[in-house]
């Protein structure tokens, strides 16, 4: 298969990173997410299978078929899910190209989360996902929106490093931004009853044990693309320890603030 480029890679410690990523942040996304009468999920991007482990977990009924592009997350996802107790056939793993999808199976449910932001297509995987659902099929989407991030106090040695890396992001054919944009994306698609919903982390004082985790599993993330960025020269050596250093200094900080927000989309085909 064609090699795209990847903002974070598919290094062990960013395989790690992901399993990390979606323990912290999976309260304020799972909260409003109820598959409890659904069946057969389909879920596209499943990556290292990081959020499959949390579906199963939380409805265990759940059959899921996840779709991957990259052959290293699913040799990864595989041995994950076999180490939690899941197998074939609750869970299977299947690889190919999301915009072009042949499956054996309808489904009654989908997920994506954290996936089209790295597509430079959008439109054509929830196009190519839609025959493969069932009539009135639960859609459930969650997606980045960048441009919300904000910390008090605003650190340029963060905001700097944050507008290269999301800057890369559409030079390589992504889009931070794709979670403003669910909704036009699944009308186009051919989706009704959307609903949006705007979910994410406002962060104080009030919540310094919280703000900790999250301020530092944020330096990990932006610290993920640290070996593209380099590699493209895009950034040195020196601007990776500064952002880092900061976010560190924010994280001691008692009265720092982190704000951020996501977009989470229901439909149905």
């Amino acid at each position: 298969m064609t090699q795209y480029k990847y903002i974070h890679g598919y290094q062990e410690i960013e395989q790690e990173r992901l399993r990390h990523q979606a323990r912290v942040i999976e309260k304020p996304i799972y909260d409003y997410i109820d598959f409890s009468e659904q069946r057969e999920l389909l879920e596209i991007g499943s990556g290292v299978g990081a959020q499959t482990e949390i579906l199963l977990k939380k409805f265990p009924h759940l059959k899921i078929t996840g779709v991957e592009y990259e052959a290293k997350q699913i040799e990864k996802a595989e041995k994950n899910l076999n180490l939690s107790g899941y197998t074939a056939p609750q869970v299977r793993f299947i690889q190919q190209d999301a915009r072009k999808l042949v499956l054996d199976r309808k489904f009654d449910s989908a997920f994506i989360c954290w996936v089209l932001e790295h597509i430079s297509d959008p439109i054509q995987v929830l196009k190519s996902m839609k025959p493969h659902l069932l009539p009135n099929a639960k859609v459930v989407i969650t997606e980045v929106f960048n441009a919300t991030f904000y910390t008090y106090p605003s650190i340029p040695a963060i905001m700097d490093y944050w507008r290269i890396y999301n800057d890369y992001q559409v030079q390589i054919g992504g889009d931070p931004q794709v979670g403003a944009k669910l909704g036009d994306l699944l009308e186009a698609s051919g989706y009704t009853n959307i609903s949006l919903r705007s979910g994410g982390f406002h962060l104080d004082s009030r919540h310094f044990e919280d703000k900790k985790t999250v301020f530092n599993y944020w330096k990990n993330l932006m610290s993920s693309g640290a070996p593209m960025l380099l590699e493209e020269g895009l950034i040195n050596e020196a601007q990776i320890h500064a952002m880092q250093n900061a976010m560190d200094e924010l994280t001691a900080k008692e009265d720092s603030i982190f704000y951020y927000r996501f977009i989470q989309a229901t439909a149905t085909p």
